[in-house]
């Protein structure tokens, strides 16, 4: 479902600037992650580290260390969509000729993009109710979480989009644009 328009015409123009905005927001979700674990690691070593050898445990830590486990979780969806990395059925579509692959190619790609369009949404409206709520041991509100499943979707959207007009990436190939 590769439709490549020439540079010059506006089409072209459009489809190059999605393909280098969602090649810059991956490498940023990219980097974000890793980030991320890094944090993971540091709260962990510094949770056992106080538990086991100060015998002094840190009430905090493990509550951090989930969120920003679940913020890693909805920004790493994003980057593997855009690798192709998701798990993938494709008994069927294996199975039927070329147009009707990609028919059903393009139908699961909308059917995704209403999900995701529904996910922004109610995950925006979510995190809206629940900003004067606060987490337990930390003093965040529960909206600095729930934000991470819109952010999540928005990314994927653009992404489904990007790869709506160009066609998807190869399975765990590296993105550069």
């Amino acid at each position: 479902m590769s439709t490549y328009a020439s540079p010059g015409t506006s089409r072209g123009a459009a489809v190059s600037s999605l393909a280098g905005l969602t090649a810059l927001l991956d490498r940023i979700a990219c980097g974000v992650c890793i980030g991320l674990f890094v944090a993971i690691l540091l709260v962990m070593v510094l949770q056992v580290a106080f538990r086991y050898a100060l015998n002094a445990p840190l009430t905090w830590t493990e509550e951090l260390a989930r969120y920003l486990y679940i913020w890693a979780c909805w920004l790493g969806a994003p980057v593997a969509l855009r690798r192709g990395n998701h798990i993938a059925i494709a008994f069927v579509s294996d199975r039927v000729p070329r147009r009707a692959a990609r028919i059903m190619a393009l139908v699961t790609q909308v059917a995704a993009l209403v999900f995701l369009a529904q996910l922004t949404v109610q995950g925006s409206i979510l995190a809206v109710k629940s900003h004067s709520v606060e987490a337990i041991t930390l003093p965040i509100p529960w909206s600095a979480i729930y934000v991470a499943a819109p952010i999540s979707a928005v990314l994927m959207i653009l992404e489904t989009v990007r790869a709506m007009w160009l066609g998807p990436t190869q399975s765990g190939e590296e993105v550069v644009a």
